[in-house]
């Protein structure tokens, strides 16, 4: 297997460990795929307020409003269980069965229904929004 070096945290690694670039000699951008995404993470924290800014702004645009419709929609029917448990979630809380909790880690007030099994409907964890991505593995700045 061939091998390349990281010009950014120096560790040889296979090419599949690189991002594909075809303006590359090797067609494999020079840093690693752990490096690039650690540059965009780093990238998006420092510019939080101009992409936030960027999407509001974006979000305006009929076209994409129905593009943002669509990608919920066949979120939708890819994991219908997942709306179920949600769906249940907000008709109990509606009827007063369930009542919103704050974030178990933060205390936050504005905490969201986490679900560690999608077939137990009303078995949630109350989780602020940052740290309920944290859960999933998504970083918020």
């Amino acid at each position: 297997m061939l091998r390349k070096t990281c010009f950014k945290c120096g560790v040889e690694q296979l090419l599949d460990a690189f991002y594909r670039h075809s303006q590359m000699a090797d067609g494999h951008l020079g840093k690693c795929k752990a490096c690039a995404k650690s540059d965009v993470r780093a990238n998006y924290a420092d510019k939080r307020r101009q992409y936030a800014s960027y999407e509001r702004e974006r979000f305006q645009d009929p076209a994409r409003k129905s593009a943002v419709a669509r990608y919920q929609r066949r979120r939708r029917k890819r994991s219908p269980e997942k709306q179920r448990a949600h769906d249940a979630v907000y008709n109990a809380i509606k009827r007063g069965e369930l009542i919103r909790g704050s974030c178990e880690v933060c205390g936050a007030e504005s905490a969201q229904a986490h679900h560690e099994d999608y077939s137990k409907q009303l078995d949630v964890r109350w989780l602020c929004f940052r740290h309920h991505r944290e859960v999933h593995g998504q970083v918020v700045a």
